[in-house]
């Protein structure tokens, strides 16, 4: 017999002496095998097999606090830490800090602090604190990255002025700067404001950081909303002196700032964004972009304002831009851009006008029934015309009849709209409907109700497998979770079940809008339902 093999049947058979009179539920029945373990790689066996037999609660804190202390060696205690943060006993916080060796850079050690941070960060105790802080010296990257998550978790504001400077830092990795901006958002502390400002203009090589700087400004809340506001009317000198000394263009400026405010609905901000409809720079796409942009939030603001200058810009030749105004046009809801987009609909390239269309059929009724059926009987002579000038893959009558089933589907909203007018109950029966325009006007005529009652209706249906669609009902959703706090509480339970959403949806490029809308609204229903 081998001399590896008599020392494992003898560990084993220790074991079995040392539990055989105990209750393997027990914290002592782990701490005699513990005892009876003598390798380090033996003890982490038997502390992965507590980890993995379900049997792990909070009366075992005190014995792995303890034996935290006692082990040197660093395996084994990476494996306690791990297992003292699924318990999140805040009695752990002490121990956990005191075994933190931040002066040794072994791998071994390093992967110990790591797993020390995840665990002070899953227990969220803000004594953790200072013990983070003093990860953020490691010379191990990943070491710093998992303190500062912690450190977000913890929502440590002694911990702002640190993260600001490792934000915007070109010494430390991009992944590290990521981390940073990602925690100071979680914080939510608005001295972070002006290093999250120019966050979302930083690059690195490829590497932007847009997306998590415009979230954690959201995390951050009305102040952000304000300083974002003050941005686009020009007064935040701060941001625009290194905007110049980085080489960011103004029209990048507007464009990122304009979008942060989406969701925002900062009614402060409408003077500044119907001002950037008439936007004008030497680049054309610069332009369009920053007119797009704040297009884009005027409508998810819903303002009358907005619809009174996006109307004459639908003669835009350009499709993406066209469809844009449209778009805003059709969030702001009601009847009154109907007459501009019917011109729309009516001339310019097929690639413009059927949003024209589209928006015609989300808005319009039974009224606008006849436009639609003219828009449908010009289209043969609209399709020849444009196979001339700009020439078509596939003969005229097949692009044609194409068309017309494009505008065939935009007469069933026209026909659900006149069936259901006002009415909750009918809209919500909608929601289920085969076509995707009319479950899409559906979620946005009951976002627009404003009645808390259809917040349950709407949610059964974030699921919903067509993008836009589900863009649609998470649209509705925020205006109502904005508009009362009624509907705010009442999706607050939910709040598990759509964390449970973002993370299957997580990767799938289809749903990566409709993820990051996702999170926004998570943190608008806690923001809100909490304060209620």
């Amino acid at each position: 017999m081998g001399r590896t093999l008599r020392r494992a049947l003898a560990l084993s058979l220790g074991l079995l002496v040392a539990g055989c009179s105990k209750d393997p539920s027990t914290p002592s029945y782990w701490e005699d095998q513990l005892d009876a373990a003598q390798r380090p790689s033996e003890k982490v066996r038997v502390l992965e097999t507590l980890r993995s037999s379900k049997r792990l609660d909070k009366r075992f804190a005190p014995m792995l606090n303890a034996r935290l202390a006692s082990e040197k060696s660093p395996e084994v205690r990476a494996v306690i830490a791990r297992a003292l943060g699924e318990l999140k006993d805040p009695s752990s916080v002490d121990p956990l800090a005191a075994a933190l060796d931040v002066n040794t850079a072994d791998g071994a050690t390093s992967r110990m602090n790591a797993a020390i941070a995840q665990a002070l960060g899953d227990i969220k105790d803000p004594r953790a604190a200072p013990a983070l802080m003093s990860l953020l010296r490691s010379r191990d990257d990943y070491v710093r990255q998992d303190a500062i998550g912690a450190l977000g978790e913890i929502r440590a504001q002694a911990a702002v002025p640190t993260l600001a400077e490792l934000a915007l830092d070109d010494r430390s990795p991009p992944a590290v700067n990521r981390r940073a901006i990602v925690a100071l958002g979680e914080i939510g502390d608005p001295r972070a404001i002006p290093t999250l400002l120019k966050a979302m203009f930083k690059q690195r090589g490829n590497t932007v950081f847009a997306q998590e700087a415009s979230f954690s400004l959201f995390e951050v809340g009305k102040p952000a909303a304000d300083a974002l506001t003050q941005v686009l009317e020009g007064k935040d000198r701060d941001l625009a002196a290194w905007a110049r000394s980085n080489d960011v263009a103004e029209a990048v400026v507007l464009v990122r700032t304009a979008e942060s405010l989406g969701d925002f609905r900062a009614t402060s901000a409408e003077p500044a964004l119907i001002k950037q409809l008439a936007y004008k720079t030497a680049a054309p796409e610069q332009t369009l972009y920053a007119r797009m942009a704040a297009a884009s939030t005027l409508g998810k603001m819903r303002s009358a304002e907005g619809r009174k200058a996006l109307e004459p810009m639908l003669e835009e030749p350009e499709p993406l831009a066209r469809a844009e105004y449209a778009r805003a046009l059709v969030l702001i809801g009601g009847r009154e851009a109907l007459g501009a987009l019917q011109r729309s609909a009516s001339h310019g390239p097929w690639d413009a006008r059927q949003y024209a269309i589209g928006a015609l059929g989300m808005l319009g009724d039974e009224r606008d029934m006849p436009t639609m059926e003219r828009l449908a009987a010009d289209e043969p002579k609209l399709t020849a015309a444009d196979c001339k000038r700009y020439g078509c893959n596939l003969p005229v009558d097949e692009v044609a009849a194409n068309r017309l089933k494009t505008v065939k589907t935009f007469e069933a909203p026209l026909r659900a709209a006149a069936l259901c007018k006002a009415a909750m109950d009918c809209w919500a029966g909608k929601l289920g409907d085969a076509e995707g325009p009319v479950r899409q006007r559906a979620a946005l005529e009951l976002g627009r109700l404003g009645k808390p009652e259809a917040v349950a209706k709407l949610a059964e249906h974030l699921g919903d497998k067509e993008p836009e669609t589900r863009a649609a009902v998470l649209q509705g959703l925020m205006w109502l979770v904005q508009g009362n706090s009624a509907a705010a509480r009442q999706l607050l339970p939910m709040v598990p079940k759509l964390e449970q959403q973002v993370g299957a949806d997580r990767g799938r490029q289809d749903y990566a809008a409709t993820s990051e809308e996702l999170r926004r609204l998570i943190v608008e229903v806690r923001r809100r339902g909490e304060q209620a």
